[in-house]
């Protein structure tokens, strides 16, 4: 079998598990969802030669780790950003397509502490477009149509959130 199809297989697994994140309306369950998810694309990544892809799924969930016990303030950011680039710097074989993953991650990793889910949602959806490009440079094809598939999950995701809170302000209105 071929390590594409190797690469492809695995990354499906995460993708199913990445569209499925975009359903999700509490932060900590998308940050729980996001950390199995980053392990199983980034096993995909590697397998297909994107170690970008890999260093930044890694990151990304001793990131998510952190912020589920404590907030994210600014120099933590800065660092899991710099970590990132570090390692990139170091181990990036592609040049500039591999730094679109450290530059989605770190988008993400800026905002991620945001009480809104709207902002962390919308921040996932401008991510998730970097890493169309990137997959689809490594054949990763599986991934590229999840990325698409997970870009509606999120949007369909920011509308149920729209629509329970506009049901809930109907509600109060009607109570009072």
């Amino acid at each position: 079998m071929s390590i594409i199809v190797i690469g492809n297989i695995v990354a499906f697994i995460g993708a199913i598990l990445m569209v499925l994140v975009g359903f999700i309306k509490t932060k900590r369950n998308i940050l729980i969802a996001q950390n199995i998810q980053f392990l199983i694309m980034g096993l995909g990544n590697l397998i297909l030669g994107g170690v970008s892809g890999f260093i930044v799924n890694i990151v990304g969930i001793l990131r998510n780790i952190i912020c589920l016990r404590w907030n994210l303030n600014v120099p933590l950011k800065i660092f899991f950003i710099a970590l990132q680039a570090i390692i990139n710097w170091r181990f990036n074989t592609v040049g500039l397509i591999g730094w679109l993953p450290v530059v989605a991650t770190g988008l993400f990793t800026w905002y991620v502490d945001s009480d809104s889910e709207i902002v962390i949602k919308t921040v996932c959806i401008i991510s998730e477009c970097m890493w169309i490009f990137y997959d689809f440079h490594f054949h990763n094809y599986v991934s590229v149509s999840f990325d698409v598939m997970t870009i509606v999950s999120t949007f369909v995701g920011i509308w149920m959130i729209l629509r329970d809170r506009k049901n809930a302000k109907e509600a109060a209105g009607e109570a009072i």
